[in-house]
């Protein structure tokens, strides 16, 4: 890469730390009974501001995954990237099991098998496949063809309803009561085809960004174009949803493209701080891009580890919080002191993660 793409790439990871972050605090409140309402998912159709947390990751993915995927040369070299992708993604699921495992301890054969790591792993495999072996132009077709017909599964499945769409009737039929709720499971089976599709439109952004910096573009260019593909994603995704509800559960195409185009406008904001005061104040947020998924998991172990009760008393965590930080806020566990614990345990990881920059420590999950 050129000198002026790996500065501009440095948006991409303050994107991608700021979902880092995101994901942290709406998966670690204090008290779960007692959590603002943005912070929450929706129930079921319709978005909140937490349901745009992973697919903006995913999209990240997806435009990083333009600048370092190539169609080979050789079989032979075909043959390696094929490997190094297949390797990546069973990584990423068998840590997502470890998580699951966990969650369910003492009773590991009760495990959830489904979850955010899985469902990453899978949807990083077929796009990386895909890419590998097409042209920019056959990605955005592939893509078109994976929301329609997930789109058009839904609509034969002849309901959108919990437990009774195609999608949960799916989930149990492949995992049976391993689901995160008898009404099917958030990261389940079928929602792979739009997230598959939701990377490849990230990739599609990334092939058009990469081409402006090696047509050496003025970054107000580059921000312009990303941003106007934002806004248009956007609207159409608001317009699809008078026909198709938005629902992460599900994830509907208009859900997809929607939330495609939110994490464009982020990316849009990214790009105009970098060089500027603002970046330094939110390296922090930068630091966690550098190691996401490390970080990402390791939150996730540890927050279950503190959750679990030790010996006979409360567990740590709730220990900490309704013996310290309630009563330091006054509210009685209500939604601040809930965000509060959520702020302090985000202030951990970030914390971990200057560490792990500051002694060059890289992850690559």
């Amino acid at each position: 890469m050129t000198a002026a793409t790996r500065r501009r790439l440095g948006a991409l990871d303050l994107l991608r730390g700021l979902t880092v972050a995101a994901m942290i605090l709406v998966n670690n409140p204090g008290n779960w009974n007692q959590v603002y309402p943005p912070l929450t998912h929706a129930a079921w159709h319709g978005a909140t501001a937490a349901d745009f947390i992973f697919p903006a990751f995913i999209v990240v993915m997806g435009v990083a995954m333009s600048f370092v995927l190539r169609r080979p040369a050789t079989e032979g070299e075909r043959r390696r990237i094929d490997t190094a992708i297949v390797r990546r993604a069973a990584i990423l699921i068998v840590l997502g099991l470890v998580l699951n495992i966990a969650a369910a301890w003492p009773h590991p054969l009760a495990l959830r098998i489904p979850g955010v790591l899985q469902r990453l792993g899978v949807t990083y495999l077929v796009a990386a496949l895909i890419v590998v072996r097409t042209t920019p132009r056959q990605q955005g077709l592939v893509a078109a063809v994976l929301l329609a017909a997930h789109w058009g599964l839904l609509l034969v499945g002849g309901s959108l309803a919990p437990a009774t769409n195609l999608g949960a009737r799916l989930d149990h039929l492949l995992f049976g009561s391993h689901l995160l709720s008898a009404a099917g499971d958030p990261e389940g089976a079928l929602g792979t085809l739009s997230s598959v599709a939701t990377t490849l439109l990230g990739v599609g952004m990334g092939h058009w960004v990469r081409r402006q910096l090696a047509a050496d573009r003025g970054a107000a260019t580059v921000m312009a174009g990303v941003a106007a593909t934002g806004l248009a994603a956007v609207m159409a995704g608001l317009l699809w949803s008078m026909w198709l509800p938005l629902n992460k559960a599900l994830w509907t195409g208009s859900f997809a493209v929607l939330t495609t185009g939110a994490a464009l406008l982020g990316l849009t904001a990214c790009l105009a701080i970098e060089r500027t005061p603002l970046q330094r104040l939110l390296a922090p947020l930068e630091w966690l891009g550098l190691n996401p998924l490390a970080i990402y998991f390791l939150s996730e172990l540890a927050a279950r580890a503190v959750q679990y009760p030790w010996g006979h008393g409360l567990a740590p965590g709730d220990a900490v919080f309704w013996n310290v930080l309630v009563p330091l806020v006054g509210d009685r566990g209500e939604p601040l002191s809930s965000l509060v614990y959520a702020l302090a345990y985000l202030l951990i990881w970030l914390g971990v993660a200057g560490l792990m920059r500051w002694k060059g420590v890289r992850l690559r999950v």
